[in-house]
Order: C-alpha cells, then structure tokens, then sequence
C-alpha cells in the first residue's frame, strides 16, 4: 500500500497542494468511456487525474475541462485489470479497506475520523478514498496472481546476471591468510584417498584449537612452509574463484574447508577481511508459532499451551517435532520450526529484540508479535561477510523485474487487444 502513504504524505504534508472546491464545471455523470460493459464517467476520470497531479506535485488546479488522453488511458487499464480481478474471483472486504485506513491514519497520527476529515477538507471525501483503496487492492491482486507469481528464477539465470553485471560483485576483496597444501602430483588414486582422509582429520583437530603453523611444518608441500604458511593480504582477483569461495564461508580466525585441486589439497587460516565487506552476526534459529484467532485461544491460553510445549522440550521430547505438530507457521513448521540463518532485520522486531538476548541453545519463554505468540531457540550463532548475499539478491531482484515486466506485457496487451474499449470524447 505505498501508493495510499506517498498518497497521504503528499495530502497531509504539502501545504496548497489540493484546493477544496467542486472538481470542475462539467457534468461529472458524463460517460467518458466504455470498457466492455462498464461506463467510465467525468467524476472518475477527474479522481483519477487528481492522483496523477499529487504524484507528479502539479498544483494547476482545478483539473483542465479538456481531457487529457493519457489519463483517460490509465483510467481505463485500471478498469481493465479491476474486471478482471473480479471475474477471477478476486475480491477486497471492508475490513481490509478499514485496516488500511487505519494505518493511513496512524502513519499521519490522525485518529480515523480526524484523517477522513483532515481529506473531507481538501476535496476527497470518504466514499472515493474508500473506493480507491479497495481498487488499488484489487489490482495490485490480480497483478501479483496472474504474473508476479507466474515468475521462476533458476541459479543459471541469477549467475548470468551477476557475470554479465560484475559491478553487483565489485566488493574489492582482500584477504589476509596463511595457506597449508599437499600435493598430490605423482600419486596414485588410493594415496590421493589416503591424503584426503588425512586432511579431513588434520581439518578437525585445527578447528578444535590446534596450531595452523605447526601443521604447515609438518604436512605442507608450499613454498610458504618456512613462514608458517602466512602467505599475507591477497585482493579478490589475485585468487581462484574455488579458493574465494572457501574464503568467503570462512570467519575471521578460522579455517577453511578443504578445498581440492587437480594438484592437490589446500587448507587457509583467515586472519583478517578487508574491502567493501559487510560483516553481520547470522543466527540459526527455530520457533514455534501459536496463532489465538486461529484457534479461537486467548492471549492467555496461547502462552499456556506454549509453556505446556516447554516443559516437554525440558523433559526431553523433540523441538523440531513438537514445532510440526504444533507450529501455525505452516511453512517452517515442516522443517521443524526452522528459519534457517537469518541476517539482522529479517525477522520481525518482537523476534529479533527475543533473539539478541537468548543464548544459545536456550529455548524463550512466550512472547507476542505481530503473528501471534511464539517461543524460539537460537540453534548457533556465526558471523558472515554477507556483501555476495547482498549482490546475488540484488541480481535477483532485478531478474525479477526483468521477467515480471515481460510477462505483464505480453498478459496486458492479450487483455486489452480483447477488450471492448470506446471512447466518448474527443481524443
């Protein structure tokens, strides 16, 4: 509902910018258009210019007597796709438009009656707003049924993007580390399973404290054996892209996973990050969601059936299976409850305020958001460069807007070449 707050900022908050006053001296009953069965009169189309100028901040008022062909235009495509949203069975309750309204209201800080009045004032009475705001519904519906959802994204189509777009990766990496490698040139197939096995081995007992240089001088095969394997800062285009993935799964003071290449094996100690990085602390958690209207519980009641479901988990009975048989979150609960790693901000702020507190491998006790009551356990913590994350979202986003875009075109322009459409004046 951006539409409706730019729409109230642009009211409330721009002095002069609407005249009270009747909306011109024509005959606001006048048919202006047909769309298949459906008259488009004077009064609509003066609305629908009104909204046009808010947005634009055009403060030449009232609206001209002459019509303006492409406003009638957008006039008539919104008629199109409100049609069309209703012969698919969509359709926007009253509570809905009231719930809008009062968030339109809050936003402004108006009580209701003070934001209809506050509109009343400058021209817009209640039954257009009303209106509006149920239309807008409609059709960001039918946008988001019969195209929005319509759109598949695969991998192939994200790394394209980013390899043909390489400033959404330009983050200048540099990495500071220390490199162990085993060569496995000249060796037979069961020595170079023996090697692996090895490393798998060496790998654990680094990432339980054990000394990185120390294991440089007793398996490394690298030129940098004799400086403990530091080998110091390296940019992004001075690696392989197999040991810049390694490197970006990897924390500060960590060591990479094994990372294996047709000369052999190789193991990093990342020592420090540098470059447009974005280091956040991720967490993986899991919940359990208790939703009271679908339930027809209390308040109360949803905090003691969550308790009920804490002293089972404490007696020893399985999080993740409680969460499938008792979780309203459908989509986590077959997952067992599980969000998976979530950065800072993506989950709800009565979450992310629980969440910041918990320490790991503590359930929380009941606590209400804007869902329901949920009790949550943070599962491990880690922190994460999450810059690629970011690029690759951007890529897909803008892979999105690409295909959506293509898609309502060709979905648009079959309706409209369909359509019944006349005009009653003069264009």
């Amino acid at each position: 509902m951006s539409i409706f707050r730019n729409f109230l900022v642009l009211v409330l908050f721009t002095p002069g910018l609407l005249i009270p006053g009747p909306l011109g001296a024509v005959q606001l009953d006048q048919v202006v258009a047909i769309v298949n069965d459906e008259a488009v009169t004077r009064l609509e189309y003066e609305t629908r210019h009104r909204r046009e100028q808010l947005e634009t901040r055009d403060t030449t008022f009232p609206v001209p007597e002459q019509i303006n062909p492409a406003v009638l235009e957008l006039l008539v495509d919104d008629k199109l796709k409100i049609q069309t949203a209703k012969r698919v069975g969509l359709g926007v309750s009253a509570q809905e438009v009231e719930n809008t309204l009062a968030v339109m209201a809050e936003q402004g800080s108006y009580t209701l009656d003070g934001l209809l009045a506050a509109l009343n004032e400058q021209g817009i009475s209640p039954s257009q707003l009303r209106k509006s705001i149920e239309e807008q519904i409609l059709i960001s519906r039918v946008t988001e049924a019969l195209v929005n959802s319509r759109v598949e994204i695969s991998d192939e189509e994200i790394d394209y993007h980013l390899q043909a777009h390489k400033d959404l990766y330009s983050t200048n990496e540099a990495y500071e580390i220390s490199h162990l490698f085993v060569s496995t040139e000249g060796k037979t197939e069961d020595e170079v399973r023996s090697t692996r096995e090895m490393l798998d081995q060496l790998l654990q007992k680094l990432r339980s404290g054990g000394s990185f240089e120390q294991a440089v001088a007793e398996y490394s095969d690298g030129e940098e054996k004799e400086t403990g394997g530091y080998i110091g800062w390296q940019k992004e285009n001075q690696l392989p892209d197999l040991f810049l993935e390694a490197l970006r799964e990897t924390t500060i003071g960590g060591i990479s996973s094994s990372v294996e290449t047709p000369r052999g094996f190789h193991l990093f100690k990342l020592h420090s990050k540098g470059g447009d990085v974005r280091i956040v602390t991720q967490q993986r958690v899991r919940h359990i969601l208790i939703e009271p209207n679908r339930r027809n519980l209390t308040g109360g009641e949803a905090v003691e059936l969550l308790n009920t479901l804490i002293t089972q988990i404490k007696d020893g009975e399985d999080f993740a299976q409680l969460a499938r048989l008792n979780s309203d979150d459908q989509t986590s609960a077959v997952e067992g409850g599980s969000l998976g790693w979530v950065n800072p901000g993506d989950m709800a702020a009565a979450l992310e305020e629980t969440a910041r507190s918990l320490p790991v491998n503590q359930v929380s006790r009941p606590f209400r958001s804007k869902f329901g009551y949920h009790i949550i356990e943070i599962l491990e913590r880690r922190d994460r460069d999450i810059s690629r994350d970011l690029a690759r979202r951007k890529a897909e986003q803008e892979v999105f807007r690409r295909k959506a875009n293509e898609l309502y075109q060709n979905w648009f322009g079959r309706m409209k070449e369909n359509a019944y459409i006349e005009y009653h004046v003069n264009q």
